[in-house]
């Protein structure tokens, strides 16, 4: 049987698992955009400022407001998920077909702060508090370390892979098409947890909605290669 104390560890554990998880989707856009590592160390700094200040902000903020950046939540993700997908096409089709390198210009998409990480770094930060008992400033700089060596030290990796740029549009378009995937999927999964398990016949037209979003993801990759976007 798990302890409670092991419970907490295991939770704590895999919030700052997460955590490193999203530093390297930053340094992935980082890396493969080639910036500086004054410009790298830049972005890591601003991760620690503001994971400071959503440290500072647990507590402060009412619940009935984390509730509505939860609602948010999945339209925010939406919106990035689809600007994803669309600047790794402008930024994989205009290497392959004119040679012309826009990642400086895109890459702020997949690394610099949007709401929706804001929402997630406080939201890491109000559960580690609760968790472990901690001030909220004292998470709020313990996230924010984790962020700042893990996209120092990831960024470089990347860097000293030495793809071309249309590998960092690659990348987009694969988390863009990873948190659309996400969002249909973890909904679902949760309702099945919340329901008793029960023998059920999938309707037709459920099969059919299926084949045709499948067919659909077949013909923006085949319209993709098309375009110059080599996945």
């Amino acid at each position: 049987m798990v302890s409670s104390l092991d419970f907490t560890w295991l939770a704590a554990s895999g919030i700052l698992i997460g955590i490193i998880v999203f530093a390297l989707k930053v340094s992935l856009g980082c890396g493969l955009a080639s910036l500086s590592r004054k410009e790298t160390l830049c972005i890591a700094t601003l991760y620690l400022a503001l994971s400071l200040i959503m440290g500072f902000a647990v507590g402060l903020i009412p619940e009935s407001a984390t509730s509505s950046v939860m609602n948010m939540g999945v339209a925010m993700h939406m919106v990035i998920a689809f600007l994803l997908v669309a600047m790794g096409v402008v930024t994989a089709r205009e290497w392959n077909r004119h040679g012309r390198d826009l990642s400086r210009k895109t890459f702020w998409v997949l690394s610099v702060p949007c709401p929706a990480c804001l929402a997630a770094t406080f939201l890491s930060c109000s559960a580690l508090a609760g968790l472990l008992e901690v001030a909220g400033w004292k998470v709020g700089a313990i996230v924010g370390l984790i962020f700042f060596a893990s996209i120092a030290v990831l960024s470089t990796t990347v860097g000293k892979v030495g793809k071309a740029p249309s590998a960092l549009g690659n990348v987009m378009i694969f988390v863009g098409l990873f948190y659309i995937l996400s969002m249909l999927l973890i909904p679902a999964y949760l309702k099945t947890q919340s329901t008793p398990f029960a023998p059920i016949t999938i309707p037709a037209s459920d099969l059919v909605t299926s084949y045709l979003f499948i067919l659909e993801l077949v013909v923006l990759g085949f319209f993709g290669r098309r375009m110059g976007v080599s996945l």
